[in-house]
Order: C-alpha cells, then sequence, then structure tokens
C-alpha cells in the first residue's frame, strides 16, 4: 500500500494519510545532494572532484517499479581518489536511481517524522484494523493463491473472499439476548447488591453474637 501510485491517489484527494515509506526509499544520498531546478545530483564529498550527475531518463528494474536514472561522465570520476569506495573497482562513474514518486516518498517522509508520536499511534491503528484483514483473507479465504484464469476470473474470486469475510464480521455485532435476568444486571446494580448483603451478612453475625451472650449470662445464674 505504499507504492507510488497510492501515494499519488492520496495527494490528489486530500486524504491524511500515515504510512511508511518502502524499504528501498532514501530520503539522502551520502555525500550528494539534489538540485531540483536542473534536475540533477551532485557531489560534495571533501576530496572529491565535484562530479555532477545528470538525468538520463526513466527507466524499469527487475521488480517492475519506474525509476529516475541519474549519471555522472567518466571523466569526471576515473581519476577522482574517492572513485573506488564510490563507485567500486571496476565502474568508472557514478550512477543513482530515484523512484518518479520521489518527491511523493519525501512529502510522506517529513509528514513522518515531524510527527513520530502520531506516526507511532496510527502505526498501531493500523496493525490491528488493516493488518488482521489481510491475515484473515489470505489465511481463511484462499487468498493467498488464487487457481483461476483470466483477470474477471479473479476478481470473482477476491469479491467472494471480501464477501465471506465481510459476513463473518456482521455476524459478530448480532444482539444476543441473555438467558437469564442475571446477564443484564449493570455494574453499580451488582454492587449494591454485594453490599447488601454484607450488611446483612454483618447484622447477623452481630444478632447470634448477642443471643449467644445473653444465653451465657443466663446459664451463669
Amino acid at each position: 500500500y505504499s507504492s507510488g501510485e497510492a501515494l499519488k491517489y492520496i495527494d490528489d484527494n486530500k486524504i491524511d494519510a500515515w504510512m511508511p515509506n518502502f524499504g528501498q526509499y532514501k530520503p539522502e544520498r551520502e555525500g550528494f545532494i539534489y538540485n531540483k531546478e536542473k534536475n540533477q545530483y551532485e557531489c560534495i564529498k571533501e576530496g572529491g572532484h565535484k562530479a555532477v550527475l545528470v538525468f538520463k531518463g526513466e527507466k524499469i528494474d527487475s521488480k517492475n517499479y519506474r525509476k529516475n536514472q541519474y549519471r555522472s561522465s567518466e571523466s569526471d570520476c576515473k581519476k577522482c581518489p574517492l572513485r573506488e569506495e564510490c563507485c567500486g573497482k571496476v565502474t568508472k562513474f557514478k550512477k543513482l536511481d530515484d523512484s518518479i514518486h520521489k518527491e511523493l516518498y519525501d512529502k510522506m517522509h517529513k509528514k513522518l517524522t515531524q510527527n513520530p508520536h502520531y506516526a507511532r499511534r496510527m502505526a498501531r491503528v493500523r496493525s490491528k484494523t488493516v493488518e488482521p484483514v489481510l491475515g484473515t483473507l489470505i489465511n481463511f479465504t484462499n487468498m493467498k493463491r488464487l487457481n483461476s484464469r483470466g483477470i474477471q476470473q479473479a476478481n470473482k474470486h477476491v469479491l467472494m473472499a471480501s464477501l465471506t469475510y465481510n459476513l463473518k464480521k456482521y455476524l459478530r455485532f448480532i444482539a444476543r439476548k441473555p438467558k437469564s435476568q442475571a446477564g443484564i444486571v449493570s455494574p453499580l446494580q451488582g454492587k449494591a447488591q454485594a453490599f447488601s448483603k454484607s450488611l446483612l451478612l454483618g447484622l447477623k453475625q452481630t444478632v447470634f453474637s448477642l443471643l449467644f451472650f445473653e444465653n451465657k449470662t443466663l446459664l451463669k445464674k
């Protein structure tokens, strides 16, 4: 749910969402700064050759993510004393990739870091409302794997699984009538009854004590 498309939908529709960014997201690149006006990265490493990584276009990686690619020229990096630790032993240029939705990821990262306590609270709310739904669908409604063919049949599978989950949830909201009146006694009434019982028990013990004392006195006489 932390995809760039989801963040774009949230931003377009002004939804106040609190979603952690995906694991590959990096808010900053160590030793480089991003020049938004020129759409390029610039090296700021001390002792380096201050290479500029210009925008080379978009690409789709092995996980089908769309990314912007930035690359420096070999002339800037091949004789740089930091080349080996920065680029590697073989590569003679520096390359950085960013998601095409990096601006939206940066916006969400700023929102989460500026309000860490509320962000953790919302994460707990999500963990007990959203994630149990996914777990139930995967483990109990055969959503771990779809055996149907085609997007339409797969859509039917998802709809039936969701319907099953909603029916299961709806059954929990059906009111049940108590079998006896004891089931509907309020906590305040219960405390009052307990106090009355203890008071009567105390009076009973007091009366028996007085009777026993009087009988004992009569026997002595």
